[in-house]
């Protein structure tokens, strides 16, 4: 069949309205698609997810309206769509449509229009001019969009048509001029619907105009109605104790952010661990706000609580609190009713409700109670600093102090953590257990860490208990039960009489770790840290050198890498941590409450993630060790430090000893998770900090420890190095144990490696002379150990010169072995040469001065010059008490040579306190069966029988006078 040019040049038309528009306009859709929903959605790759967002994302109206098109675009396939699918996409769609630039609104609105145009001709016939012009209208619209042209332009210089193509574009043209016939149709019906509705509408809306004055004089009187309120959270079941020093505080600090507020909304945050007691000082808070408000003025005001755990216990709060406002009851009753609300619109709608109405009164405070995720709330609470609330106070009571600003203006944050104040517990106590007896009560709430919570569970378990069957039931009995970690059932009977809060303690704590643990890696890892460690306070250093080491091997990416400053801000930040300041207010240290450290240990000893953290936390607190252990002999807060650290390798040790089996299977899998050197390192260091924190008990675990390993460490020389100093530590371990052969055994086994590593010449073999002398001298062969301090005097002048720590120590030794040889006077000289070098290189305040001091008191006392003696012992004494503290040996020992210069001297009184207290720390360093205990046992011996034969002599003087 032949066709004419002008009906060539229609099927033309026709091809670039069925094809090559409804091609571009994919591309447009695809392309405003991805602009605004690539980030959430996804971009659109054509799947039946992509159409499943873009149907969710209508409303019910438009999905209703437009059902038979949504019905193909479901698929998500755009190639199924034809022309008005991708109109009512582009122009119309709730997803697209409502925000479409102007620019490709009109363009597509051209090409829409152009395609009706098409569709509603009668005779398919196009001149050329039509053509043309036509032409030029598509390539402006696909110009302006960026879309490519080269398909039009070849259409357009096309001279001839394929038959099949013409029928097909004639077929296209026929069914949409029938859809166009229907939709004409469709909407000549909808025009008389439309007249009968506005009709109706026209009925209705003088039915409203009618009661619109009835509800204005009703909103009105409501609106009138502003009356005070006060809505607190709840009050548990027990007796509770007014914590007039907490609120106090806290109130006056609110008063003071009211002040510098002028008018504005400011914000309180009380944070803390599970049952601090957070919720009930905010009650009392409330309670005594309301009061003082309404004595101050005659304005009104109130207190409201929101429940604001989740957005709906929010929702239901509001709702509550704008019948207390107000709101009528018809308008709740709709917004209740509204099933295509989410709980995030209801609440916006609430707010628009409630927060006009706040303005009428004269000053208010909402408690926020419970906030579990306080990011997500805190948009849905009256804006701090804002004023379209009025003068009002929030008060938020919560455990996720993530997001508790720092040092913002308009808000104030306390902790408390800490507890109640001792009497306010010792109160509670009483009250609740109705014990009036405070006999062992102070011991119950030191233990329980004044935790109101943790009382009030413990005070109603004592007084079920007497109630029913054991009435001579004590605090003495409930210890006891908590001591054999039967805890968690004294908790259960508060829980369920307890309205106000039906979790016992443990069940808090465990779910606090949990959601802690879900939301912050940092925390994770500290937490698992901790489980490993004992309820000591651990210095801030080692948790973050153990974040910082297990983040990086999770995280790939450097840039993603949390910084320290970060890890040890997030760790302080967490309510379930403690933290502890030194004098200069810097935090050193944190901890967890006792129950909530045992509910961790109890939950993650047994997790495969613990077993992988051990070989960091090894390295991070040996990395402590080491950086402390220079500091040990000069200040106390290093010994403080040092003795906290090393409890925690004795429970990180204990840890491990009771996963394994057998010390054997021990040393297989630390070899397995780190190297055998750096944990014997680990343990031979931490042996060497007990010993010299005079801890013998603790240092022969460790040191036994290190020697295991030696099997396992590879032949090379930086490992000979260390299986020396191994060795050398644990024979100076069992001197202090008092086995000395078998001391001596592990020191010349030392040596010898020393010698074969270092040569004769080097410091390490000198120390390792020192070390055989201390041995030689507790066997009483004097002699030897003078010929091996000799050497050692030798070797580190001949490597240092005369100043140095190392050759005041050999002088200090030659010293101790002539006065062993009671050779007094060459003693003291040596002495005196090692004060002068001690003196130079340390100044006063250090132990190695100390020892010197000690060692001329003691050579002073045997040449019979006491007050000379007297003198260097206290000062000694002084100087080892600032840097020890009290129970360490050294100390011990000066306290007994005091005693022996005051026994010299006929002062029995004084020498008998001295002595007591040397005996008291012997005992508690070394326990009952030590050598060192029997000397201080025999020096008292000795001061009663002198002090009775005085008594006699002086007896028998007054009988004769």
């Amino acid at each position: 069949m032949e066709y004419t040019v002008e009906q060539l040049n229609f099927f033309r038309i026709c091809y670039i309205v069925f094809d090559l528009i409804p091609k571009s306009l994919r591309s447009v859709f695809k392309s405003e698609w991805d602009i605004r929903y690539k980030g959430s959605f996804g971009e659109w790759k054509d799947t039946t997810q992509n159409g499943s967002d873009f149907f969710n994302s209508e409303s019910k109206k438009s999905r209703s309206r437009n059902a038979r098109l949504l019905t193909t675009i479901k698929n998500g396939n755009t190639a199924e769509w034809d022309c008005s699918c991708l109109f009512f996409a582009i122009l119309f769609s709730d997803s697209i449509g409502t925000t479409l630039s102007r620019l490709v609104r009109t363009n597509v609105g051209d090409l829409r229009e152009f395609r009706n145009y098409i569709a509603h001709i009668t005779e398919a016939k196009f001149t050329d001019a039509e053509f043309h012009n036509s032409i030029g209208r598509v390539l402006i619209d696909f110009s302006s969009m960026g879309l490519p042209i080269s398909d039009i332009e070849e259409v357009k210089n096309q001279t001839s048509f394929p038959t099949s193509a013409v029928n097909r574009l004639v077929a296209l043209l026929n069914n949409l001029q029938e859809e166009l016939k229907r939709a004409k149709s469709n909407f000549h019906a909808s025009e008389e619907q439309v007249r009968k509705l506005t009709f109706d509408l026209q009925q209705a809306e003088d039915t409203i105009l009618r009661e619109q004055e009835q509800i204005q004089c009703l909103s009105d009187e409501i609106n009138s109605r502003v009356v005070s309120f006060c809505h607190l959270p709840f009050k548990p079941s027990h007796q509770i104790v007014k914590r007039t020093n907490d609120v106090s505080r806290i109130l006056t600090q609110m008063q003071k952010l009211e002040d510098g507020c002028k008018g504005v909304v400011s914000t309180v945050y009380l944070s803390g661990s599970p049952g601090c007691g957070k919720s009930q000082i905010a009650r009392q808070i409330g309670q005594e706000f309301s009061t003082t408000s309404s004595d101050e003025s005659d304005g009104q005001t109130f207190v409201a609580t929101v429940n604001a755990e989740t957005l709906e216990t929010l929702v239901d709060s509001y709702i509550t609190l704008a019948k207390q406002l107000g709101v009528t009851e018809y308008t709740l009753t709709q917004l209740a009713t509204s099933k295509d609300s989410s709980p995030k619109e209801t609440i916006h709608h609430l707010k628009s409700l409630i927060f006009p109405k706040m303005r009428q009164f004269f000053k208010w405070l909402i408690i926020a109670d419970n906030v579990e995720d306080l990011s997500m709330v805190l948009g849905y609470l009256p804006q701090t600093a804002s004023e379209e609330c009025g003068h009002g106070q929030i008060l938020i009571t919560t455990q996720d102090t993530s997001a508790i600003p720092t040092s913002a203006p308009q808000t104030y944050h306390e902790s408390l953590s800490v507890g109640m104040q001792r009497e306010d517990a010792l109160e509670l106590l009483k009250q609740v257990s109705q014990i009036s007896n405070h006999k062992r009560a102070e011991e119950v709430v030191e233990v329980l860490e004044f935790q109101p919570l943790a009382l009030a569970a413990a005070a109603f378990y004592v007084c079920a208990v007497v109630r029913h069957g054991s009435p001579n039931y004590t605090w003495h009995d409930y210890l006891e039960t908590f001591s054999r970690g039967e805890r968690e059932g004294t908790e259960e009977p508060l829980a369920k009489e307890n309205g106000a809060y039906s979790k016992t303690m443990t069940t808090a704590v465990k779910m606090a770790l949990n959601n802690a643990s879900k939301n912050d890696e940092i925390l994770r890892q500290t937490f698992y840290l901790l489980s490993l460690c004992a309820s000591e306070s651990l210095p801030i250093e080692a948790a973050v050198s153990f974040v910082k080491a297990r983040t990086a091997t999770s995280t790939k990416e450097t840039h993603e890498r949390p910084t320290k400053e970060l890890i040890k801000a997030k760790i302080l930040k967490s309510s379930l941590i403690t933290c502890l300041r030194g004098d200069d207010k810097v935090p050193e240290y944190f901890k967890m409450h006792q129950i909530v450290h045992e509910v961790l240990k109890a939950t993650r000893i047994t997790h495969p993630e613990t077993r992988k953290a051990l070989p960091d936390a090894i390295r991070s607190l040996h990395q402590v060790l080491l950086s402390e252990y220079d500091q040990l002999f000069t200040n106390g807060h290093a010994c403080v430090k040092l003795r906290r650290v090393t409890s925690h390798c004795k429970a990180l040790h204990d840890v491990l000893s009771t996963m394994l089996a057998n010390r054997g299977d021990l040393v297989k899998t630390l070899a397995s998770s780190n190297t055998p050197a750096s944990i014997a390192a680990w343990l031979s260091t931490t042996a060497t900090v007990c010993c010299d924190l005079s801890n013998p008990s603790d240092a022969i675990l460790f040191s036994t420890s290190a020697c295991a390993f030696i099997e396992y460490m590879s032949n090379t020389k930086e490992t000979e190095k260390l299986k020396a100093d191994i060795l050398a530590v644990h024979g100076r371990v069992l001197t202090l144990q008092c086995q000395y052969e078998l001391s001596l055994l592990f020191l010349e086994e030392s040596t010898n490696i020393s010698i074969a590593v270092y040569g004769k010449g080097h410091a390490t073999v000198a120390g390792c002379y020192n070390n055989l002398g201390n041995v030689s001298r507790k066997l009483g062969d004097y002699s030897e150990a003078k010929v091996y301090y000799k050497k050692a005097l030798n070797i580190t002048k001949k490597i240092y010169g005369e100043e140095h720590p190392n050759v005041a120590t050999s002088y200090n030794n030659m010293g101790v072995v002539y006065s062993d040889l009671r050779r007094h006077h060459e003693a003291k000289d040596y002495y005196e040469k090692a004060v002068i070098i001690a003196q130079k290189i340390y100044g006063e305040e250090h132990a190695d001065t100390a020892r010197t001091y000690n060692n001329l008191g003691n050579v002073y006392n045997d040449l019979q010059q006491y007050d000379r003696a007297m003198a260097y012992h206290k000062k000694a004494l002084k100087i080892r008490k600032k840097i020890y503290g009290e129970e360490h040996a050294d100390v011990a020992g000066s306290y007994n040579n005091l005693g022996n210069v005051y026994r010299n001297l006929g002062e029995y009184v004084q020498a008998k306190q001295c002595h007591v207290m040397a005996l008291k720390i012997r005992q508690k360093v070394y326990g009952e069966g030590h050598m060192k205990v029997a000397t201080s046992y025999h020096n008292l011996n000795i001061i009663y029988r002198d002090s009775l034969l005085q008594s006699k002599v002086k007896s028998n003087i007054c009988s004769l006078l």
